[in-house]
């Protein structure tokens, strides 16, 4: 009786279960909610990020980007997600061992009869061979020879895919270094023209309303005076349009190296002797060497192809029979009968026979994934050797380019002394000296702007040959990001109560 009350509480407790998740309604973000996720998010951002103390020079920006950025520690911790995975995948080409045990009740014995088979003369006396009410439980391993050469492919096209996100994490670094170097001369030049463009701009303003004074009292003939204004005006939108382009330029580097918006910092802008970059003494076809052992995406796409022909031998794998081997150890409190212990061991072979007519079809299926690999690897090495060429162009054009702004700047400044001493002489109004000094301005930008394109084209070129220049130790960031951020090396493997305790919060 007292098993039948269990019994009844048990679908009791179990049909209350069933309509509760019946009844589970989506739950949408509250304003708190958003508000305390964004705060903490915030804090998170700029927790590991080191304040600046000094100017902030073009090397130490992109180490710092290199540790800090957002974006590549996000490419960091996939690698750090696909090296887990590997680790995972190494438990799986083991032994299967499971443990199990069960309590059995039911309110009749399991009482039979026997017939006669010859002559259909039935005994009258039932009998029962399993007590209503007993427990088991077994212990036992099995091993598939056929999992575990899945398990072994599987693994290893997992080795490749963690190594394909460790090229990707490369790629994502090249491409990083890029955009600081662009956005530490844009916040340069801006840093460099911020005083002058200021000025300029005052002394146009001040020119314009001196203008604008002579024409109200027709001190000189209204269309010139109006052609006067115009000139002024067009160098004012020109000043305003560098101050635009300029104002975003420490914002962009700020955001890069992670530091938060509107932080105040200066960059230490180099010497005239130093703003070059080192010649590039590289020759051409040891690019192209350079190019086809490190490129990240040709190496990225070589490991793909290894992927897909692991899918191959394992669809050849699947072909075979499956052997299992299995051994168990099992227990029975059931009083009648004789042997309560008894071990179990033996092996078993089965075959999907199906398999066999569609093995044909799977195996030209994978094959023919292997040479469209094959392709693809093809076609990008031809890219990849047509970046090297364009990466080289575009360097030699830009060094061509810096020498012809930094030829139009320096005749801008011998212009503008000049310009400075008519003015002494009263022989030059206000009209051509901001003119004089517009000009300045655009010739220092765009020679800065060279100088920017030119360490571009030095970035671009080192990215087209997978060249690792100052990102170095990816092993080491990896593994110190990963203490960081997943505290694996600190706190251990996670408490697997704590964890489900989190997974039904």
């Amino acid at each position: 009786m007292r098993v039948e009350k269990l019994g009844r509480m048990a679908a009791s407790v179990s049909l209350v279960a069933l309509l509760a998740a019946c009844a589970v309604t989506p739950e949408p973000l509250t304003d708190q909610d958003m508000a305390g996720l964004t705060k903490a998010n915030s804090e998170r951002m700029f927790a590991t990020t080191a304040p600046l103390t000094a100017p902030l020079t073009l090397d130490d920006a992109i180490r710092r980007a290199m540790a800090h950025n957002l974006d590549h520690r996000a490419r960091l911790m996939e690698e750090v997600l696909a090296l887990g995975q590997l680790d995972i995948d190494r438990y799986d080409m083991l032994p299967q061992l499971a443990a199990s045990a069960g309590y059995s009740w039911r309110n009749e014995p399991a009482a039979s009869v026997s017939r006669s088979l010859a002559t259909g003369t039935t005994s009258l006396e039932a009998s029962y061979s399993t007590e209503r009410t007993h427990t088991t439980w077994e212990l036992g391993t099995t091993w598939s020879v056929l999992d575990f050469g899945a398990s072994w492919f599987n693994a290893r096209q997992n080795a490749d895919r963690a190594l394909i996100a460790g090229e990707r994490r490369r790629k994502v670094a090249n491409n990083l270094i890029q955009e600081v170097r662009s956005a530490w001369w844009r916040a340069a030049s801006a840093q460099k023209l911020e005083g002058e463009v200021t000025d300029a701009v005052a002394l146009a303003r001040a020119a314009l309303d001196d203008t604008r004074l002579v024409e109200q009292e027709n001190l000189r003939a209204p269309i010139d005076a109006l052609r006067v204004q115009r000139g002024l005006l067009e160098n004012l939108r020109q000043l305003e349009t560098i101050r635009q382009d300029l104002i975003t330029g420490k914002t962009e580097l700020a955001a890069l190296v992670n530091l938060a918006p509107g932080t105040p910092f200066e960059v230490a802008i180099p010497a005239d002797d130093a703003l070059l970059p080192a010649p590039w003494a590289m020759a051409l076809d040891e690019m192209e060497y350079m190019a086809l052992l490190n490129n990240p995406d040709l190496r990225e796409e070589v490991y793909q192809g290894r992927v897909t022909a692991h899918e191959t031998k394992k669809a050849i794998l699947r072909l075979l029979p499956g052997i299992t081997l299995q051994a168990s150890r099992n227990y029975d409190s059931n009083d009648l009968t004789v042997f309560n212990y008894w071990t179990e061991a033996g092996p078993a072979v089965s075959m999907n026979l199906f398999n066999m007519i569609s093995a044909p079809s799977r195996i030209r299926f994978a094959q023919t994934g292997e040479k469209v690999a094959q392709a693809k690897q093809l076609a990008l090495q031809m890219a990849v050797l047509t970046q090297v060429h364009v990466a080289r162009r575009q360097y030699e054009m830009a060094a061509r380019q810096f020498e012809l702004a930094d030829q139009i700047w320096r005749v801008d400044q011998r212009i503008s002394e000049h310009s400075g001493n008519r003015e002494a002489a009263d022989a030059q109004g206000q009209v051509e000296r901001v003119a004089n000094a517009t000009t300045s301005i655009v010739g220092l930008l765009r020679r800065y702007q060279a100088v920017s394109q030119l360490h571009a084209a030095v970035g671009r070129m080192q990215a087209s040959i997978g060249w690792d220049a100052g990102i170095g130790g990816g092993e080491a960031m990896t593994k110190r990001v990963a203490a960081e951020v997943i505290k694996v090396q600190d706190d251990g493997p996670p408490d697997p109560v704590l964890w489900l305790g989190k997974l039904f919060q």
